[in-house]
């Protein structure tokens, strides 16, 4: 409960900018920001320097912890008013995204007396060079950060030297470098140069990272007790997946994102053998070239039998691959299950249907270009083992009207939460069946447009 102390404070907080802003909307605009117990003040729109050093001048309500300025056209300048502040003073989080944040900006919040309590900062989508993430890097006040988003900036291989020896690479826990113009570079100066004791999750995708720069990555102890590596959108190939799978220094990994990747079936024979790869818990393999026999390698393994979430969605599967994942003995424990553009056909969706394996999932995918009929979405609605399934999407395939009627009238399906039919060429009759079904009764979300 809110205390009195704390309501006064909280009304000075608002009668400062009636009195001292020449912005006579800006109070109503603070007011709206704070969340209800005052420990939260998220601002968004473009705010001119005058509101902004309006803001650092300010008396905050002394529960405030998260502040969030993104978008709002934030700029070197606003950034050293805020340093000095006591709006800075306390903080657990700070949220700059997506602003004109450079490294004269960065040196500023590096040098803030304020932030000895952050433990999350996110500076995504801003103008931050190798420079600035030195600067960051560098900083010795906070000792306390978990959590740093440096993602869309152009940090480069100089910039990711900058965590060697630094305090924050003692202390981080989480790490985003999506989209920072690192390359094979930046992985070579990571392995050659950086310990982080502490990480547990880090993004690198969208960095030009080929096998070379993974394989650099994999043999250094960088990331000791690593959980969570994404990877999306580089080119790693079946190389990198090789020497990632015989890595010591990254076998704890338990959740694994590899989209769009160039891998193939060497790369799933790899990771179904890995010796040290065997605590998977999440594996996105979307958009790569698995296929059947790629399917059936990781189906088959051992090192899969800790499986919540897979993602083998555009790998050219077919039906073959959906039966692999069907009669697989490694997925009782997998809850959410994607295979979109597959060609899966009413057989492959017949065979998931049909899988007792497949019990405990409560999430399917199998929209765009599965080419499912009638016949299959009947399978679907008379599974027996899909008790648990809350959320069922088959959107753009082609069950017809004759489809819905069958997904309308399932008890087997009786538990589904969430169901998207849409672009399955129903009539008003298929979608008036949906609409009206009295067995699908814990529906809430029902997409058929």
């Amino acid at each position: 409960m809110t205390d009195a102390k704390d309501i006064d404070d909280s009304l000075e907080f608002l009668r400062y900018f009636e009195k001292n802003t020449r912005n006579t909307g800006l109070a109503g605009l603070v007011e709206e920001g704070l969340s209800a117990d005052r420990s939260r003040l998220t601002l968004g729109g473009v705010l001119s320097l005058a509101d902004v050093q309006a803001i650092a001048a300010m008396e905050p309500p002394t529960s405030l912890k998260t502040l969030a300025l993104d978008q709002t056209g934030l700029t070197a300048e606003g950034v050293k008013a805020l340093c000095g502040s006591k709006l800075f003073s306390g903080l657990h989080a700070l949220s700059l995204v997506n602003n004109n944040l450079d490294d004269e900006a960065v040196f500023y919040l590096s040098k803030s007396p304020g932030l000895t309590e952050l433990k999350k900062l996110h500076l995504s989508s801003n103008e931050i060079g190798a420079l600035g993430a030195k600067v960051l890097f560098m900083a010795t006040q906070m000792g306390k950060l978990e959590e740093l988003d440096l993602s869309y900036n152009r940090i480069e291989a100089l910039g990711v030297k900058g965590l060697k020896g630094s305090s924050l690479a003692a202390s981080l826990v989480r790490l985003n470098l999506r989209d920072t113009c690192l390359g094979d570079g930046g992985m070579e100066q990571i392995a050659r140069h950086v310990a982080m004791e502490r990480l547990e999750e880090v993004n690198l995708s969208d960095n030009g990272i080929t096998g070379a720069g993974l394989a650099l990555l994999g043999r250094s102890r960088a990331f000791p007790n690593l959980k969570r590596m994404v990877l999306d959108n580089n080119h790693v190939g079946d190389d990198g997946i090789y020497a990632l799978c015989e890595s010591e220094g990254l076998g704890g990994i338990e959740e694994l994102r590899l989209q769009n990747n160039g891998l193939t079936t060497d790369s799933a024979i790899s990771l179904g053998e890995s010796k040290t790869l065997v605590h998977l818990r999440v594996l996105d393999l979307n958009n790569n070239d698995i296929r059947a026999e790629g399917t059936k390698a990781i189906a088959d393994s051992g090192n899969m039998r800790a499986l919540e979430f897979l993602d083998l969605g555009e790998n050219k599967l077919g039906q073959e691959g959906a039966r692999a994942i069907a009669g697989s003995g490694f997925f009782a424990r997998l809850k959410s299950l994607r295979l979109n553009n597959n060609n899966i056909a009413d057989l492959g969706a017949k065979a998931i249907a049909d899988s007792k394996t497949l019990a405990g999932l409560e999430a399917l995918y199998l929209e765009n270009e599965n080419w499912i009929h009638a016949e299959g979405a009947k399978a679907l609605a008379e599974a027996k083992h899909l008790t648990s399934l809350r959320k069922l999407v088959l959107s753009l395939n082609m069950i017809g009207d004759e489809g819905a009627r069958h997904l309308a009238g399932s008890q087997a399906l009786k538990g589904l939460t969430h169901l998207n039919v849409a672009g399955n060429r129903l009539t008003p009759a298929g979608e008036g069946a949906l609409q009206r079904s009295t067995a699908l009764v814990n529906l809430k979300v029902l997409e058929i447009v």
